[in-house]
Formats: structure tokens, C-alpha cells, sequence
């Protein structure tokens, strides 16, 4: 990986805890969680495409389909919806390593 990384914490069930290291040149992801089962369930989300309903407004949407690792745009904006989708929860403001 370059040094060019966005990295945040994940977590699952009530004190799963982990996170995930994006490469922004390279487009690789690292998915760091206690089981590997998880860690794949993520894997699997993110390198499969999305068709999500982002907001442009207040209360307008465009449908757009996406693949997560794409971009780094593509990547937050899957991550804002995969608690929904696979029960992992993104904590954004809980530093990574805590």
C-alpha cells in the first residue's frame, strides 16, 4: 500500500471491533476485524456494485450505480450504507486502533 490512505473503524455486534485501510492509488482495501468471516462479509460488500439512491438536496435523489472501490467518493458513500446492508457499523469518529 501507498501512503496515501484513508483509513476508519468498523465494528460489529456490540464490541467487535476493527477497521479498514483504503488505498487511494492502488484501489486495495485492508479489512482488519477479529473473524475472518466478517472481515470477508466486508470484502465481499465492497468489491460488489451498488446501485444507491444519493441525495443531491434536501429531498432529491439520483440513483446511481457504483462500485465501492473505485474511488475514495465511492467508498464513503457505500460505507454510509452498509450497517443497513450487512450489519457493520462504520465509526466515523472513533479513531482508528481504539
Amino acid at each position: 500500500m501507498s501512503d496515501n490512505k484513508f483509513s476508519v473503524s468498523i465494528h460489529y455486534d456490540a464490541d467487535k471491533r476493527g477497521h479498514l485501510a483504503y488505498d487511494v492509488d492502488t484501489k486495495e482495501v485492508e479489512i482488519v476485524l477479529p473473524e475472518e468471516e466478517w472481515a470477508d462479509k466486508v470484502n465481499a460488500y465492497l468489491t460488489t456494485a451498488h446501485t444507491i439512491l444519493n441525495a443531491t438536496g434536501l429531498d432529491t435523489y439520483e440513483s446511481k450505480t457504483i462500485m465501492p472501490l473505485d474511488s475514495l467518493e465511492n467508498l464513503k458513500l457505500a460505507l454510509t450504507r452498509m450497517w443497513a446492508e450487512i450489519d457493520v457499523q462504520v465509526d466515523w469518529s472513533r479513531p482508528v486502533g481504539m
